[in-house]
C-alpha cells in the first residue's frame, strides 16, 4: 500500500491525555463554579475545543476560565503524561524514514494542542496541527484541509483514531479509516457500524503495519 500522509487523532491516540483533559475541566467548573461535574458529562462536550466546552459551562467568561483551564491543563500534563503511547515514536520516525507526512487533527483548540506538542515533544516530527472548532466538531472539514495543503488524494492518506466519530471522519473523506485502541479510553468497540481499514489493539502490531508500508 502506497500512502503519502497519514493524520493522526491527538487524545487517546498519540499519548493518555483524556484524563488530563477531563481533570483540567473538573477542577476549572470547580473553581468558578463551585461543584464538580463527572468524567461522562464532561465528555459529553468534547469533540469541540475547550473555547466551546468552556461556554457551555460559563458563557461570556472566557476571559477568565480559559486562562485557567489551559493552566491546570498544563500543570497536569505536566505531572501525569510527559511521554506519548510506548511505540509511538517509534512509529513516527518510521514514518519519518519512508517521507510519509504526517499531521494531526483534533477536536481540542489550539491553546491545548500547543501544549501537549510541547510537552509530548511531538514537533520532532509533526509540523502540521489542524485543532478543533468551538460551535462543533468538524473533523472532516480539518482532515481535508491539511490533505489539500499536502496537495495529495484523499486515497493517499490515512487516519488514526480512537473513536468511532475518527472512523466515519475518515470514511467520509476518503481516507483510510485506522482504529487506535490501545489505550483504555478508546469507544470504538461501542459502535459496530464504525468503518475501519484495521483496528490495532496495541502499538506493536501498529509499528508492524508502518514497517509494511
Amino acid at each position: 500500500m502506497k500512502l503519502k500522509g497519514i493524520l493522526f487523532d491527538l487524545d487517546g491516540t498519540l499519548a493518555d491525555t483524556l484524563p488530563v483533559c477531563i481533570q483540567a475541566y473538573q477542577a476549572t467548573v470547580e473553581h468558578f463554579g463551585n461543584w464538580t461535574p463527572g468524567d461522562e458529562e464532561i465528555m459529553h462536550y468534547f469533540g469541540t475545543s475547550e473555547e466551546g466546552i468552556l461556554e457551555r459551562f460559563f458563557p461570556g467568561q472566557l476571559n477568565n476560565t480559559l486562562p485557567y483551564f489551559l493552566n491546570c491543563y498544563d500543570k497536569l500534563h505536566t505531572e501525569k503524561c510527559l511521554n506519548l503511547f510506548p511505540g509511538i515514536d517509534k512509529a513516527l520516525a518510521l514514518l519519518a524514514l519512508k517521507h510519509i507526512q504526517t499531521a494531526i487533527v483534533t477536536g481540542k483548540g489550539s491553546h491545548s494542542a500547543a501544549i501537549s506538542m510541547r510537552l509530548l515533544g511531538l514537533d520532532r516530527w509533526i509540523n502540521i496541527v489542524q485543532p478543533g472548532f468551538p460551535d462543533k466538531a468538524d473533523k472532516p472539514y480539518s482532515i481535508r484541509k491539511v490533505i489539500d495543503r499536502w496537495g495529495i488524494q484523499p486515497g493517499e492518506a490515512a487516519y488514526i483514531g480512537d473513536t468511532p466519530y475518527d472512523m466515519h471522519a475518515s470514511q467520509e473523506v476518503g481516507l483510510l479509516p485506522i482504529g487506535a485502541a490501545w489505550a483504555s479510553t478508546s469507544t470504538l468497540g461501542l459502535d459496530d457500524s464504525a468503518p475501519t481499514y484495521k483496528i490495532f489493539k496495541n502499538t506493536k502490531d501498529f509499528i508492524g503495519w508502518v514497517e509494511s508500508l
